[in-house]
């Protein structure tokens, strides 16, 4: 493959040093990060490195120690469009992935669909920016800048503003990751929203370490908590688990097995600690 064929290779516009040293960093940290993130398909790298399209349709099979029995379907899309500049794309997810806490979210979590447009504006050396119109209405900007502190660490800041009717909120989420080696990625992720209307913070953080196995096979190994400011701080939710995930029998067909243990609690509620195991099966087909 040639470097400018590698989807982790990078080069700057600029010769100066410090930009050919962002340059060296940026591909040697990609190449663990970019396929952990592309294997659990996260987009978090993917989504800026790559133009194309992902149709992704999965159903997840869950058990809940204290509820039962709990089964979800969800799909995933985004689409270029025919005839049109690449950068403006078709999506459709109703997986809640864009949501900046979507690590938190349960087998049973139910996310409004989310259709619309999306335009990269930018994305270009450390810098991203894009926006994005779907039918609720909802006009959201994003801007992301990633910078590599050594060859194997890198830090991220995603900000984003948008208005929905007549609700403005922001959101803002930072990334810290760390590649030991090709086998092993930690990531520490924080994040941020408010929203005016009901004028409440919602904060929350996630610790994942993902290990290699081999081509087909990765585990990611997680915990997660979350908090609210309204009516009073409260933990509103904490979790700590495991995915096992492995590509088998045709290239676009995946399943997932995670066992986990979730502690949640509303304002008027009593806490509920539970543990939940749930088996996914998982359609992916991508183009990029």
């Amino acid at each position: 493959m040639a470097p400018e064929d590698d989807p982790c290779f990078s080069e700057s516009s600029d010769d100066a040093a410090l930009d050919q040293a962002f340059d060296y960093l940026n591909t040697k940290f990609c190449q663990p990060a970019i396929w952990f993130d592309s294997f659990f398909k996260d987009d978090r790298i993917e989504d800026d490195a790559r133009a194309g399209t992902i149709i992704r349709w999965y159903n997840d099979f869950s058990y809940y120690e204290k509820e039962g029995f709990k089964y979800r379907a969800n799909l995933n899309a985004r689409l270029n469009l025919p005839g049109v500049n690449e950068r403006l794309k078709f999506i459709f997810d109703s997986t809640g992935e864009d949501d900046p806490f979507s690590f938190l979210k349960g087998p049973d979590d139910k996310s409004e669909r989310d259709i619309g447009l999306r335009y990269d504006w930018y994305a270009k050396g450390r810098v991203s920016f894009n926006i994005k119109a779907n039918l609720k209405p909802k006009l959201e900007a994003r801007w992301r800048y990633t910078y590599p502190i050594s060859e194997s660490t890198t830090t991220r800041l995603t900000q984003k503003v948008y208005q929905e009717k007549k609700v403005t909120g922001e959101s803002t989420e930072f990334d810290i990751e760390h590649a030991f080696n090709q086998e092993y990625l930690l990531r520490w992720t924080a994040a941020a929203s408010f929203e005016n209307d009901l004028d409440i913070w919602e904060l929350g953080t996630s610790i994942n370490l993902y290990q290699f196995i081999s081509n087909t096979q990765a585990i990611n190994y997680r915990a997660s908590i979350y908090g609210v400011d309204e009516p009073y701080h409260y933990i509103s939710n904490a979790n700590i688990g495991l995915s096992y995930r492995q590509n088998f029998a045709r290239e676009w067909l995946f399943f997932q097995i995670t066992p986990e243990y979730n502690w949640s609690k509303e304002a008027d509620t009593e806490r509920l600690n539970q543990a939940i195991i749930t088996f996914t099966i998982e359609i992916l087909f991508q183009n990029i």
